[in-house]
């Protein structure tokens, strides 16, 4: 594995503990993760370098095809049942996920697949573009608000940026 930088460990940290994500953006910023990586082992090339080398590589179509892409996400999130038995607990940030929620997620991850699974780079390209821009969206809108509390301003991840820049 890669010596990522502090900026990189400084995100990984917050990410876990950051609260209220929606479904779609879990899924999102598995996609994300991984192209940071990725990024980050190239060197840190412009995002275009770094999104072509993600789609175009072996390990992307094994990733998407067995679906090890998002089963690491569920696994973990299934691995946690919640004691009241109404659905399952994130540890890192204290979260409730209910089973209504894994079903959407279950809904969601498919679809996602569908859209990643396709033959056509260019399209393959896009769509992780786009996953990756809604992500970078919801996470500095939610390092916004989270610069705006005062219990949270003197964290340690709390930088306002992501270390990888989508848009």
């Amino acid at each position: 594995m890669a010596q990522h930088d502090i900026e990189i460990r400084r995100y990984l940290t917050w990410r876990k503990k950051a609260k209220g994500k929606p479904i779609s953006i879990r899924l999102y910023e598995v996609i994300y993760i991984h192209l940071t990586m990725l990024w980050s082992k190239m060197g840190k090339p412009p995002i275009k370098n770094a999104l072509y080398k993600f789609v175009e590589r072996k390990e992307y179509k094994e990733q998407i095809t067995t679906c090890e892409l998002f089963k690491k996400l569920i696994d973990e999130m299934k691995s946690n049942p919640s004691d009241d038995g109404s659905g399952y607990y994130l540890p890192d940030s204290g979260e409730q996920i209910s089973y209504e929620n894994m079903k959407q997620l279950e809904k969601e991850k498919d679809f996602a697949l569908k859209e990643l699974s396709t033959n056509k780079i260019a399209k393959r390209y896009e769509t992780v573009f786009q996953m990756c821009k809604k992500y970078e969206t919801w996470a500095l809108m939610k390092k916004s608000q989270q610069a705006e509390d005062i219990t949270k301003q003197e964290s340690f991840e709390s930088n306002l940026s992501l270390p990888l820049k989508i848009s």
